[in-house]
């Protein structure tokens, strides 16, 4: 498992949390490549939900984007994610911001059985 210590200005301002550490810890990777990151310093719990920052760093380019983090929340319960906001990075540190951050909340949806989320539930839920 690969653990990233970072301190960067776009994590920091897109933390709820004010946390000035970040603790980021690989938790999955692609058949493609890609690398799942969350950062495990800023999990926040309340009762069975969770929230969690996601980061994906991207094998190659996608659409000029070489990194993704997304603020996830997980019904540990209810086996449901909804994706809080997110953004596009143009490095793979997510320093960069490709383009402004997404604020609009996804709807609640199932996870998805053998997913990379799940997988991620799996940790934050114990």
């Amino acid at each position: 498992m690969i653990v990233l210590a970072a301190s960067t200005a776009a994590t920091r301002d897109a933390s709820a949390t004010g946390s000035e550490e970040n603790e980021w810890v690989n938790y999955s990777e692609a058949a493609n490549g890609d690398l799942y990151f969350y950062d495990a310093a800023r999990v926040d719990k309340a009762g069975a939900v969770r929230q969690v920052w996601n980061g994906i760093q991207y094998k190659t380019s996608l659409m000029g984007a070489f990194s993704f983090m997304s603020l996830l929340e997980i019904d540990c319960s209810g086996r449901t994610e909804k994706t809080l906001q997110s953004t596009f990075y143009s490095d793979k540190e997510w320093e960069r911001a490709a383009m402004k951050t997404d604020t609009t909340e996804t709807a609640i949806r199932q996870i998805k059985t053998g997913s990379t989320t799940e997988r991620l539930a799996e940790i934050v839920c114990d």
